[in-house]
């Protein structure tokens, strides 16, 4: 369930909002949030500090730079580390509200909150009408490639299609790390999860963050979580923070690599057996489980004993847990599992 929230500058903002993103530009542990104004309308775009309690602060150009002052029809946005150097920057595309089709912008991060725009290169020199953008790394080499997409445009005329245009980041000598989760008692995709890196950065112990989603800009994002770790030769902790609440650690980890890592709680020794399963005259079938307790169990069905349905995680807190699967009814024959991730 949500509650709207009235007070504060992003409900009581009035702007011509058509994207936004939320990344944790200054490595304090919370997300903060990018809005883009525009895309029919010349405006300035909107960056909210999260200030950890709830709150944020809008920030301004005194403060961050540019990234708040520039003008310019805009479309969407990303959160991304282009140069692998610990801190997030901000990608910015523009839209078809101007006269003159202009650049895209690129913002890099200081390190210290502020931002830098970036005034040379093809993704900031190329002029055109784009609509949305996308940083993935493509050929997977830890530096995160850019796609941007173009309209088929008709202004009162001919229609004009526009290609979409693929940038290649050629990189540095920065490390990189790139977390592929998969859950089992979360879901499959890792959707929610946080994971937190920490290693040292320009001499300093640093915690990133991110969140594993698809929800930004305009044009989605990927579910991969990528981070960039400068000179770092090592990374001290690797912190998953799973939807069902389960929370794994690795550490001393090994930069430059893509690692996969399966949703799996520290102490998951025995093995947990079903202790009863009884029908209801409705068809509807109730479970119970034992087990060591303080565990998360996960219960499938299936009607094959190949294909297997998840029914749901359950928090196994004294031992003994009951399930009611209500689909059963649907079922004449129903095979049942239970495991530990």
């Amino acid at each position: 369930m949500f509650t709207r929230v009235h007070s504060g500058s992003i409900a009581t903002d009035n702007e011509y909002s058509v994207a936004c993103a939320w990344g944790d530009y200054d490595n304090d542990g919370f997300l903060d949030l990018f809005v883009v104004n525009g895309k029919y309308h010349v405006a300035t775009n909107s960056l909210y500090h999260n200030n950890g309690d709830g709150t944020f602060t809008k920030m301004t150009s005194n403060t961050v730079g540019r990234i708040v002052s520039d003008a310019a029809s805009f479309s969407s946005c990303a959160w991304v580390d282009y140069d692998n150097d610990g801190f997030l920057d901000m990608f910015v595309t523009r839209g078809s509200g101007e006269a003159t089709p202009g650049p895209n912008f690129l913002y890099h991060n200081n390190g210290d909150g502020s931002f830098t725009r970036i005034l040379s290169g093809n993704p900031v020199e190329d002029s055109g009408v784009s609509w949305s953008c996308a940083w993935g790394d493509y050929d997977n080499d830890g530096f995160l490639d850019l796609f941007v997409t173009q309209p088929v445009l008709s202004f009162d005329g001919p229609v004009v299609p526009l290609p979409n245009r693929l940038y290649h980041n050629n990189g540095n000598s920065n490390s990189w790390l790139t977390l592929k989760l998969a859950g089992t008692a979360s879901n499959r995709s890792a959707i929610g999860a946080k994971v937190r890196v920490q290693a040292a950065i320009g001499g300093k112990l640093i915690w990133q963050m991110r969140e594993i989603n698809n929800g930004h800009g305009a044009g989605g994002a990927s579910l991969l979580a990528h981070f960039g770790l400068g000179a770092a030769t090592n990374i001290d902790q690797v912190r998953i923070e799973w939807p069902s609440g389960i929370v794994q650690t690795l550490t001393n980890v090994s930069p430059k690599q893509i690692l996969t890592v399966k949703e799996h709680q520290p102490g998951n020794s025995g093995v947990p057996s079903f202790t009863g399963i009884s029908r209801a005259a409705d068809g509807a079938v109730d479970l119970s489980v034992s087990g060591n307790p303080g565990l998360i169990y996960v219960l499938e069905a299936s009607t094959n004993l190949v294909n297997w349905t998840k029914l749901g995680a359950c928090s196994n807190v004294t031992g003994a847990l009951s399930f009611a699967d209500s689909k059963a009814t649907n079922y004449v024959t129903r095979f049942y599992r239970v495991s530990i991730p």
